[in-house]
């Protein structure tokens, strides 16, 4: 697996401003939905963040029974007027490829040259998060309004694997999205098969090709990171159109199908943008 960025649409002072901290704090959920939250160092390639953490940890266990993270970066500065940060949520996984820990061990001793000793890296996992959502804070674009309350956060949100999808509607989802990985090559949804989810790539390249009556193979579309796909049998009520295939390691978000009829159903005519993508999905064929 390439330790390259997929993520390629981050604003570059996003991160320009995770490569310049030094601090993660990262909050995880167990199945049960019991919440921690702990504070580590990382390193970032791109927008991908990494981090290790000891096997027996709360944090390690709990990313082992779900992957879904939220997380911030920033420092504290006693004037808020000066404030900046990154929130974001995604998905995080342990590192099983030695040349990405490999990878991720040098960024470490390059970003943290003071903290590298004798020990043995034997006895820590590390972890990287793909994020799925990012918001940059800057609270020195403006000031608060003297009848205003408190201080509200300056927020703009740079990144978001659900850009095409209605935005408050897939904010109340979230949390029903399975996270999912595929490896390269394998079929995602067979042309012929029931459709009982649709699905958003968070990372890699899916091809979509349909089997024609006579035995000749279609090829439809590559998609790539922040595209979706399987949506047009859900609307149709249909099996499966074409095949679609991982052609690299492919890390994706599954809707249910209940779930997705629910949000067409809210959103159809309020979302210019998710109507004209669908419209042109159904006018040229897909999953």
């Amino acid at each position: 697996m390439s330790t390259e960025a997929t993520v390629t649409s981050v604003p570059q002072h996003v991160l320009d401003y995770l490569g310049e901290h030094m601090k993660l704090t990262l909050a995880t959920a167990s199945a049960t939905g019991v919440p921690h939250a702990a504070t580590y160092m990382y390193v970032n390639m791109g927008p991908l963040l990494y981090f290790w953490a000891r096997p027996e940890s709360a944090t390690a266990k709990q990313i082992e029974q779900n992957p879904v993270v939220s997380f911030t970066v920033d420092d504290y500065v006693e004037d808020w007027t000066k404030m900046k940060g990154v929130q974001g949520t995604g998905e995080c996984r342990v590192l099983l490829n030695s040349e990405e820990i490999i990878n991720a061990v040098r960024a470490f001793a390059d970003k943290y040259p003071d903290a590298q000793g004798s020990g043995s890296t034997t006895n820590i996992s590390f972890f990287r998060v793909t994020p799925t959502q990012l918001q940059f804070i800057d609270n020195t674009s403006g000031g608060r309004a003297e009848d205003e309350f408190g201080l509200d956060f300056k927020r703009e949100q740079v990144y978001s694997v659900f850009t095409g999808l209605p935005r408050q509607a897939s904010l109340g989802f979230t949390g029903e999205l399975q996270p999912i990985n595929v490896k390269a090559g394998e079929i995602i949804v067979r042309q012929g098969a029931p459709a009982d989810k649709m699905f958003i790539i968070v990372k890699g390249e899916v091809s979509v090709a349909r089997e024609e009556d006579d035995g000749t193979k279609t090829e439809l579309e590559t998609l790539s990171d922040g595209q979706f796909f399987g949506e047009l049998a859900i609307l149709r009520d249909t099996p499966r159109e074409a095949t679609a295939k991982a052609e690299t390691d492919v890390t994706l978000l599954a809707m249910q199908r209940d779930t997705f009829q629910k949000l067409v159903a809210g959103s159809l005519g309020a979302t210019e943008d998710f109507d004209r993508v669908i419209k042109q999905r159904m006018e040229h064929g897909g999953v």
